[in-house]
């Protein structure tokens, strides 16, 4: 299995690591080398079909991810439209308007459910959709609120970390670290370990942080800038940090991919990588996709290199989510792609819409929910 670790060129860095804010420019590149992969046809192991689909409104380049709980999808436009979905049928219980824009995606607990604007405002909602409390930060946000543990958790574009009480809006503590001089404007998710949020950083930093007082407890190199000018050394955590059980695992552009231990962060295993979208953890194996948009799969315990699809280049994909015997990444065209889990290759396709799915795939009950830049939300399912 080979990784690939050498940095691709800025215009592909953008179009990768970007997405879809920058598809236009993208698509009118005339490097050979950045042209999205052609699809081929083929025979589907798996049936992959939409159950239902709702339009919510337009995303505009924002990375807009839904937030999927045991009873109801929650998921934002730009414009400011917030819906919550009924899972079991796709119906739109009801739908708010910020009155703002949104440039995050949803967080949400299934108790309350927050978003972000622009402006760096931090906007929280019960599940009836009546308006809880609002909260400022430093700079805009672009990156989903993590919420629970009795926190809403904001992580603004100026890498501040910010906790509110869930309740009451009332800002607990705010942590942040010196960064390096460029960044790339991405949104990186967190995630919770146990009493710590676990955030990266760039600079190739993961953090876990206490949530009763914002305090450092341990950092993973996930990766060392290299090089010898700014761009050569990016080298930030991109896409989802993903946690399960004491597993935790991250990518860094320019850098590798690590698990490690989520209580104490202590290093299990590394491997090269130069990561274009963030990780997925399944019941044995561990899913990258790197900057050139190649998916790549690790065994959980030990790093071991499995398998690595190479057929979907710059095609812009998606964090992966394990699916049953399969693995799902969603791609510039708003197609979603099964992989097979044991060795890598195409077991299903299905087109949500024409616009490119740049929010994670998540899992719901026997079902995937998606998202896509045109503003449809919708939960793929086997046909049986």
């Amino acid at each position: 299995m080979k990784s690939a670790h050498s940095a691709p060129p800025l215009r592909a860095l953008a179009c990768t690591v970007f997405g879809a804010a920058l598809l236009g420019a993208c698509a009118s590149s005339k490097d050979p080398s950045l042209k999205p992969a052609e699809l081929t046809e083929i025979k589907p192991a798996v049936e992959l079909r939409t159950r239902w689909s709702v339009s919510i409104g337009a995303a505009r380049g924002a990375p807009l991810q839904p937030a999927v709980v045991e009873n109801a999808v929650y998921a934002a436009a730009a414009d400011g439209t917030l819906v919550r979905i009924a899972p079991e049928t796709g119906r739109v219980v009801w739908r708010v308007d910020a009155e703002a824009p949104i440039s995050a995606g949803v967080g949400s607990d299934g108790l309350i459910v927050a978003v972000a604007t622009p402006r760096g405002e931090v906007l929280a909602y019960d599940v009836e959709g009546k308006l809880r409390w609002r909260a400022q930060v430093s700079s805009d946000v672009t990156a989903p609120p993590l919420v629970g543990r009795g926190v809403v958790v904001v992580r603004s574009t100026d890498h501040r970390v910010t906790a509110f009480e869930a309740e009451s809006g009332k800002r607990r503590w705010t942590y942040q670290r010196q960064q390096p001089p460029l960044s790339l404007r991405v949104g990186t998710e967190m995630a919770f370990a146990g009493d710590n949020v676990v955030v990266g950083f760039p600079g190739g930093r993961l953090v876990g942080v206490a949530l009763a007082n914002g305090a450092a407890r341990w950092e993973v190199a996930v990766s060392e800038p290299k090089g010898t000018t700014e761009v050569e050394r990016l080298a930030d955590v991109v896409g989802a940090v993903a946690v399960a059980g004491r597993d935790l695992c991250a990518a860094s552009f320019q850098g590798r991919i690590v698990c490690a231990d989520a209580v104490n962060g202590n290093l299990r295993w590394a491997r090269e990588l130069s990561a274009g979208a963030g990780v997925g953890i399944g019941e044995s194996q561990v899913y990258a996709v790197d900057a050139r948009a190649n998916v790549l799969a690790f065994t959980r315990d030990a790093g071991a290199s499995v398998w690595k699809n190479d057929r979907l280049a710059n095609r812009a994909l998606t964090t992966p989510a394990e699916f049953g015997r399969a693995v799902a990444v969603g791609d510039l065209a708003g197609y979603v792609h099964l992989l097979s889990a044991a060795d890598g290759a195409f077991a299903g396709r299905v087109r949500v819409d024409s616009g490119a799915i740049v929010a994670r795939p998540q899992r719901w009950a026997d079902g995937l929910v998606v998202q896509t830049q045109d503003g449809t939300v919708a939960l793929l399912a086997a046909a049986h």
